[in-house]
């Protein structure tokens, strides 16, 4: 087959793709009824529910290899618990920001407590809150015996 024979072939398969494509189209188009192959009603049984079948099994023979009974479990009485002291409110403590003095070599922490701004240094207390130890992003407070730790705002 020739160069050009290859290429009339091709030509004429394209031709006839493009054909199909252009009469599917119009056919969409056009206002024609379209036949509708519309399914019988599907016809649905009641299943009546299942009822399980249930047994026990008594495992209360000898061990084959141990030649022992089984013991009987003992049924332990339930814990109940005991109602949680309920947490006193927490303070309101937000940390915003530090400083440092270059002579001395010592940080100061803006800390807010209620509504409060303040300046504390390591071990300072404001409003029975004692700053325990800081960094750049956050601070450790201790306030009525329990330390909480609170990031930079």
């Amino acid at each position: 087959m020739g160069k050009n024979a290859k290429t009339y072939v091709l030509l004429a398969i394209v031709a006839g793709v493009w054909g199909l494509i252009a009469y599917r189209v119009v056919g969409s188009l056009s206002s024609e009824p379209v036949e509708s192959t519309a399914l019988a009603p599907l016809v649905t049984k009641s299943l009546s529910p299942i009822q399980r079948d249930t047994f026990l099994i008594r495992a209360d023979y000898r061990d084959p290899f141990l030649g022992t009974m089984p013991k009987a479990k003992t049924v332990k009485p339930k814990r109940t618990l005991k109602p949680k002291k309920p947490a006193p409110p927490q303070l309101a403590i937000a940390y915003v920001g530090t400083i440092r003095n270059s002579s001395a070599k010592d940080h100061i922490y803006f800390v807010t407590i209620a509504g409060t701004q303040y300046l504390l240094q390591q071990g300072k207390q404001a409003e029975g809150v004692t700053l325990v130890s800081g960094t750049e992003h956050d601070i450790t407070v201790k306030h009525e015996g329990r330390l909480r730790k609170i990031k930079r705002q």
